[in-house]
């Protein structure tokens, strides 16, 4: 979409239309993946468009396998958090809350304890687990 490169253009202001339209070719169009694609390649941008054009046409190149997506809305449960314990982020201490078997566990340097009230209103990075997968990550079925 000629829109889409132009916008990507315009926002990084440093790559050309030509460059922009490569990247985003070889990032399925995805405009995130192929700014990052050019800012990786910055150093030989020219070298590196050029050896995916010739990629392109060589015939016995083997094919990239595709991993299969799942459909649907996602269900997810969180898994653990980061919290913070200070008055910025510049000082403090960061403690790790991680639910194993049911149960919510802190861990802070060497001690290890049960987290009864875990401050989840304080979590300064979430993680989450896809509970709703047909199987494994990336599994084929």
């Amino acid at each position: 979409d000629d829109a889409v490169v132009q916008s990507l253009a315009d926002s990084l202001g440093c790559f050309t239309i030509d460059q922009v339209r490569a990247a985003l070719k070889e990032t399925d169009g995805a405009p995130d993946r192929a700014a990052d694609w050019l800012f990786s390649h910055m150093d030989d941008l020219e070298n590196a468009i050029a050896s995916l054009n010739k990629s392109k046409v060589e015939p016995n190149a083997n094919p990239v396998q595709k991993i299969q997506l799942e459909d649907g809305d996602g269900h997810y449960q969180m898994i653990g958090m980061i919290s913070h314990i200070g008055k910025n982020t510049g000082s403090g201490h960061y403690v790790a809350h991680v639910k194993r078997d049911g149960k919510w566990v802190i861990y802070n340097d060497e001690k290890v304890a049960l987290s009864e009230n875990p401050p989840f209103q304080h979590g300064y990075l979430y993680l989450f687990r896809r509970s709703d997968t047909m199987g494994p990550p990336h599994s084929m079925n």
